[in-house]
C-alpha cells in the first residue's frame, strides 16, 4: 500500500516536472529553430543571388567573346577582300592616254607614253607602281600630281575607287564600335594589322587620295590621322617645295600639314540629304525644286 502511494506520488511529480520542462524547452527552442530556418532561407537567397551574379558575369563574358569573335571575323573578311581587290586591279594606260591628249600636246608628258607603248595593261599590285609613275612623270610638281590623280578618280574611278572605298569601310568598322565592345587598345591593334597590309606605294596613293578636295570632305583623312595609318610611309625631303613619298611623287609642306590635325565636324550639319536611293550622296541637291 505504501509502495503504491509512493509510486503514484513520484509519477505525479515526474509528470508535472517533465511537463514544465517540456514547455520550457519548447518555448526556448521554437524561436531558435524559427531563427535558424529564417537564417537558412536568407543564406539560400544570398547564395542564389551570388550564383545568379556569377552566371550573369559568365553570360556577359560569353556575349563579349562572341561579339569579339564576330567583329574579328568581319574584320578579317574585310582584310581578305582588300587583298582580293588589290590583286584584281586593272589599269589600261591607253584609256588614260585618250583622256590626257591636251596634256600630251602641251607638255613633255608624251615621253612617258612613248616608254609605255609596248606594255599598256597592268593587273594587280603593279597598278600602284604605274599610277605613281604616271603621277610623277616629267618631274611633276605637287599641284600637277594632285591634278592628275583627280583626273583618274573623276574620269576613271573604276581603277581605284572600290579599293579605297573598301579601305575606308575597314577603318570605319574599327572606329564605329563603342569602347565597351572594342577597347581603344584593340582598335589600334586592328588598325595596325590593317596598316601592315599596305605597301609603301599604297600608302603614297592613300596620302594623295585623302588630300583636301580629292575624295571626300575629310572623313577618310580623319580616320588616317586617328589611327596613324601613314606612320610607315617613307618621306624624303628633296627641297623646300618637294617631299618625296615612297621614292615616287612630290608633295609640299601644305599637303603634309593636312595630316597633322583632324577636321572638326561637330558644328557642321551633315543630316540634310536628298536621301532615297541616293542615301547620303552629297552630290544630289537637298532640294531639287
Amino acid at each position: 500500500m505504501i509502495i503504491g502511494v509512493f509510486s503514484y506520488d513520484v509519477a505525479v511529480f515526474a509528470e508535472g516536472k517533465y511537463g514544465e520542462f517540456g514547455d520550457f524547452f519548447g518555448g526556448v527552442l521554437n524561436p531558435i529553430f524559427t531563427f535558424l530556418t529564417l537564417f537558412g532561407l536568407i543564406v539560400t537567397i544570398v547564395i542564389q543571388r551570388q550564383e545568379l551574379r556569377l552566371a550573369r558575369r559568365e553570360y556577359e563574358k560569353t556575349a563579349t567573346a562572341l561579339n569579339t569573335q564576330a567583329i574579328e571575323v568581319t574584320f578579317f573578311n574585310v582584310i581578305d577582300l582588300h587583298h582580293k581587290i588589290a590583286d584584281s586591279l586593272e589599269l589600261d594606260l591607253s584609256k588614260i592616254e585618250k583622256a590626257s591628249k591636251i596634256e600630251l600636246a602641251l607638255t613633255e608628258f608624251a615621253n612617258y607614253w612613248l616608254k609605255k607603248k609596248t606594255v599598256n595593261s597592268f593587273i594587280g599590285r603593279p597598278v600602284f607602281d604605274e599610277i605613281l609613275e604616271y603621277l610623277s612623270s616629267s618631274d611633276a610638281s605637287p599641284t600637277i600630281v594632285v591634278e592628275r590623280y583627280s583626273t583618274i578618280q573623276n574620269e576613271h574611278n573604276y581603277i581605284l575607287g572600290h579599293y579605297f572605298r573598301n579601305l575606308y569601310q575597314a577603318l570605319k568598322l574599327i572606329d564605329s564600335h563603342k569602347k565597351d565592345i572594342v577597347t581603344e587598345k584593340n582598335k589600334r591593334k586592328y588598325a595596325s594589322i590593317l596598316r601592315s597590309q599596305l605597301s609603301s606605294k599604297e600608302l603614297a596613293l592613300l596620302f594623295v587620295n585623302c588630300l583636301e578636295g580629292v575624295s571626300d570632305s575629310g572623313q577618310f583623312k580623319n580616320l588616317l590621322i586617328e589611327y596613324s595609318m601613314l606612320e610607315h610611309l617613307p618621306i624624303k625631303k628633296v627641297s623646300d617645295d618637294c617631299y618625296l613619298l615612297a621614292g615616287t611623287i612630290c608633295v609640299d609642306k601644305a599637303m603634309l600639314a593636312q595630316y597633322r590635325n583632324k577636321i572638326d565636324f561637330s558644328g557642321l550639319d551633315f543630316q540634310k540629304y536628298y536621301s532615297g536611293a541616293f542615301g547620303k550622296n552629297t552630290d544630289i541637291p537637298y532640294k531639287l525644286d
